[in-house]
C-alpha cells in the first residue's frame, strides 16, 4: 500500500513551483506540521498550492510491560502528554512516582515504569448510568477571579498558537496562575493539549489547586473530569460546554465559563469565584 505521507523526488505543482521534502511517518515524526499540495477554488478559479497542515502522530503507551492506548497526537511536547495523561487517570500522584520513561520516536511507542498504585474498581469507573460514578473528591478552593482577568487570560491563550495560526488545525490549553501564564500547549485533540499542559505542572512541581485552565475548545465531561483530578477550581472556554460538563462542575464544585468572546462571557457553574473587580 503506498504512503501517502512519502515522496521520494521533487515535484512541480500546476505553478512550476519546486518542492522537495519526505512525508514518511518517521522522517516528521517531531514536525508540527508540514506542506501537502492542495486544489483551492475561489469563486470559480481553480489553482494548486501548497497549504501548511497539522502533523497527526500515533504514539503508542506502553505501561509496566502492558499495553494501555495509543495517542493519536501532534508531535510534540510528548512527555509531558504521557505525564499528563497519567496524572488525569489516576495512575500517580506526582513525578516522584514516575520511575522511568523512555520514548521511542521511530518505532512511535512510549515506554514507561511507575509505582505500583493499588486501584479499586470504582475508581476505573468514569461514568456509567449517574455522575454519581465518578469517584473524584469535589475541588476546595476559594481563589477569586475578575471580569478583566477572565478577557485578558482568553486573550493570551488565543495569541498563543502559531500552530493555530499556521494551520487552523490545532487546540490549545494554557494554565495560568492568576493572570500570569505558565503553560501554553498545543495539540490536534483538546484533551491531549491539557494533558499536555497538566503533565508540564506535574514534571515542574506546580500545584495546580489555585490554577485556571483556559481552552480554546469546546467543554466535554472529560476535560471537567482531568481538571478535578488535579484540583484545578477555574476551567474558561471560548466555546460551549456540554451538559454533562456543566453537571459534573456543578458536582464537583469547579467554575466553568464559556464563550468568553471580547468582553462577553457565560458562567455555568459556581459563580462565587468570579467577582466584578
Amino acid at each position: 500500500m503506498e504512503n501517502i505521507y512519502s515522496k521520494t523526488k521533487s515535484q512541480e505543482n500546476s505553478k512550476g513551483e519546486v518542492f522537495e521534502n519526505s512525508y514518511s511517518l518517521v522522517d516528521y515524526e517531531y514536525m508540527n506540521s508540514f506542506k501537502l499540495e492542495i486544489s483551492k477554488i475561489n469563486e470559480h478559479d481553480l489553482s494548486n498550492e501548497y497549504e501548511e497542515i497539522i502533523a497527526e502522530y500515533p504514539l503508542s503507551f506502553i505501561l509496566n510491560d502492558k499495553y494501555i492506548n495509543t495517542f493519536l497526537c501532534t508531535p510534540y511536547n510528548l512527555k509531558e502528554l504521557v505525564v499528563g495523561f497519567l496524572r488525569t487517570k489516576g495512575y500517580i500522584e506526582n513525578k516522584k512516582d514516575i520511575l522511568d520513561i523512555e520514548i521511542n520516536d521511530k518505532e512511535r511507542v512510549t515506554k514507561v515504569t511507575i509505582q505500583e498504585r493499588h486501584k479499586d474498581e470504582e475508581e476505573q469507573i468514569i461514568f456509567l448510568n449517574s455522575l454519581d460514578y465518578i469517584s473524584c473528591a469535589p475541588v476546595e478552593s476559594n481563589i477569586k477571579i475578575n471580569y478583566d482577568a477572565i478577557y485578558s487570560i482568553m486573550d493570551k491563550n488565543l495569541n498563543s498558537s502559531e500552530l493555530f495560526k499556521n494551520t487552523g488545525g490545532v487546540h490549545s490549553v494554557s494554565i495560568f496562575d492568576n493572570d500570569k501564564k505558565i503553560v501554553t500547549c498545543e495539540d490536534v485533540a483538546r484533551h491531549n493539549a491539557m494533558d499536555k499542559a497538566i503533565g508540564f505542572c506535574v514534571l515542574n512541581e506546580i500545584s495546580l489547586k489555585d490554577k485556571t485552565v483556559v481552552v480554546s475548545g469546546r467543554i466535554s465531561l472529560e476535560m471537567i473530569l482531568k481538571a478535578a483530578m488535579t484540583q484545578i477550581p477555574i476551567v474558561i472556554s471560548k466555546s460551549a460546554p456540554t451538559n454533562l460538563s456543566i453537571e459534573l462542575s456543578k458536582k464537583l464544585n469547579i467554575t466553568l465559563i464559556g464563550f468568553v468572546r471580547g468582553r462577553r462571557m457565560n458562567i455555568y457553574a459556581n459563580s462565587q469565584r468570579v467577582i466584578k473587580k
